[in-house]
């Protein structure tokens, strides 16, 4: 073992050597103090993954069950920098492989970065070949493929939207791709009509933009269904905007609204989703009047231009007239 009393020389081997003394303390045998001599206290962490920080880090891997472990399949250094590409073993969900790039200065680690893959089985690589070393991860048993015989449950089908939810939780602060790439299929659809649909791709975007316009937007699972194959999902969003959101300027108030949201899975992951949020609420929380509460109830040139640019975002609005005593509109 490299000396840790001692500065070792900034040498490619040298750096290799601690980060994988390091990596093997820290994550398969949790020896945090031992663990504290190899990482900087002022520790910068670019993932967007982990909190910030040593001890960001440090309480993330206490939290992990005790079986998760790491495994380096190839590692390469040049200056003060190391790349490592590895395995993370886990027992609740898929292997993770990773490529993890440290900066060191003296031996210890000052910053980091990285890219994350789930590990897949042999039956879904299109290569047909290993992501990681000369053999295939095990099956993912958390989020296993649904099938007749074996039904989605609520546990699996909350391990399968997770990410999705999390990238709507405050999104400016997230990798929104990686999580969604993490939830979905990279064919996956998500329904705003019953023929049109957005790409993974095109959905981060518009997760992006609602995050800009509200930074502390949070998305809350309030009830979890399962039939088949299918996710069905009544969640609730909250927050306060604090720049133009779908044309309405921010006036300091917050919103409370609900959505809807009916996914099929496919191979573990999300394959399509077909939604509705009821945005109008939201904006009529945050305005003093709805844009339907015009003279005579009638639709607006205002009115249809802000379907059309909802349209335009990919995204379902639904608004109710508010009911009088007197008489009861059904929409």
């Amino acid at each position: 073992m490299t000396p840790m009393n001692d500065k070792p020389e900034t040498t490619a081997e040298n750096n290799k050597a601690r980060l994988l003394e390091g990596f093997d303390l820290l994550f398969n045998q949790r020896d945090f103090e031992a663990a504290k001599q190899y990482w900087s206290p002022n520790y910068i962490q670019h993932s967007a993954h982990i909190p910030s920080g040593r001890e960001g880090l440090f309480d993330l891997v206490k939290g992990l069950p005790p079986e998760m472990s790491y495994e380096n399949g190839l590692i390469i250094a040049e200056g003060n920098y190391v790349i490592a590409h590895g395995r993370y073993t886990r027992p609740d969900g898929p292997n993770w492989i990773v490529v993890d790039v440290m900066r060191m200065k003296d031996g210890i680690f000052e910053e980091h970065w990285d890219v994350i893959q789930d590990e897949v089985a042999r039956e879904q690589s299109k290569s047909g070949l290993p992501m990681f070393g000369s053999s295939f991860g095990k099956p993912d048993r958390a989020t296993a493929p649904a099938t007749t015989a074996s039904p989605l449950t609520v546990e699996q089908a909350r391990a399968i939207v997770a990410p999705l939810y999390d990238a709507l939780n405050q999104p400016a602060t997230k990798d929104v791709s990686a999580l969604l790439a993490k939830a979905a299929n990279p064919d996956y659809k998500s329904f705003h009509t019953n023929e049109e649909w957005l790409s993974r791709e095109q959905l981060a975007d518009v997760f992006k933009m609602i995050g800009s316009a509200v930074p502390d937007l949070r998305w809350t699972i309030m009830d979890i269904q399962t039939l088949g194959d299918q996710i069905i999902v009544r969640g609730e969003a909250t927050g306060t905007p604090t720049s133009e959101l779908f044309g309405v300027k921010p006036t300091g108030k917050s919103f409370n609204t609900v959505a809807i949201d009916i996914f099929r899975v496919k191979d573990g992951k999300l394959a399509s989703a077909y939604h509705v949020e009821n945005w109008m609420t939201a904006i009529e929380q945050i305005t003093t009047r709805t844009r339907a509460e015009n003279r005579g109830k009638l639709p607006n040139e205002l009115m249809v231009e802000y379907y059309a640019q909802r349209a335009g975002a990919g995204l379902i609005i639904t608004e109710g007239t508010r009911q009088r005593a007197i008489r009861t509109i059904r929409l």
